[in-house]
């Protein structure tokens, strides 16, 4: 099992960003907009063809228009295919700053604050019962970071995966934020990415950094969804 895995030996199985391009599983752990660096909305683009040579009953210029698109235009790159992936569920907050001039604004903000909070560590359902229900919990991020690093090498990449909205906005990635960009229906699963440069083979790798039950412990998304708990007083 994975998780016991990752416990006891530190074993991260990372996988080639090409694999999951390929995954078909009703866009849970499949991608095929993996790698991507551009997202166009129809009414932002036009797009004009010109054939190489003439051809015979074929215009010289080809243009399309956001009335002729049903859909986003996308443009993938391929340099990244086979960069090794590691995916990990995280918990960020916002940062937050308050003034108050009464007792009673107090508390109002503080409920306001807390309500927020609550809803940025909520733990989506879809995780449980589509991601499994078994979780590590990394107790001290910073030395698990040290141990990847230190295990992988300085050439690991690594941060929260950037979501945005793939029915209203238009989007460009460059270089390797493309490997760290994902469409907002990913958004319940709040990824944090590591990737590993490699450049001619899309095998699984397997990297121990050794055991870490000294920093992480072993127990159920259900039962960690409801000990999560903030208060802002």
């Amino acid at each position: 099992m994975h998780a016991d895995s990752l416990l006891k030996k530190g074993e991260l199985y990372c996988q080639a960003l090409k694999r999951f391009k390929a995954i078909e599983d009703s866009n849970v752990r499949g991608d095929c907009f993996e790698g991507l660096s551009h997202w166009f909305q129809p009414k932002d683009i036009t797009i004009t063809i010109k054939p190489e040579r003439s051809i015979p009953g074929v215009p010289q210029e080809i243009v399309i228009y956001e009335k002729d698109l049903a859909a986003p235009i996308t443009v993938q790159t391929r340099e990244f295919d086979y960069f090794l992936v590691y995916c990990m569920y995280a918990v960020a907050i916002d940062d937050f700053h308050f003034e108050y001039s009464s007792e009673e604004e107090r508390v109002a903000l503080a409920k306001t604050i807390t309500n927020s909070l609550m809803e940025q560590v909520r733990i989506d359902g879809r995780v449980r019962y589509e991601l499994g229900n078994v979780a590590i919990v990394i107790t001290n991020v910073k030395e698990f970071l040290s141990r990847v690093q230190r295990c992988i090498g300085s050439s690991v990449r690594h941060g929260f995966v950037q979501y945005f909205d793939e029915n209203t906005q238009t989007a460009e990635f460059t270089g390797l934020n493309t490997i760290f960009a994902k469409r907002s229906l990913y958004r319940y699963q709040q990824e944090y990415r590591f990737a590993i440069p490699q450049t001619n083979s899309a095998e699984t790798m397997l990297y121990c950094i050794g055991p870490l039950d000294d920093i992480a412990r072993k127990t159920t998304v259900g039962e960690l969804a409801k000990a999560i708990a903030i208060t802002v007083t």
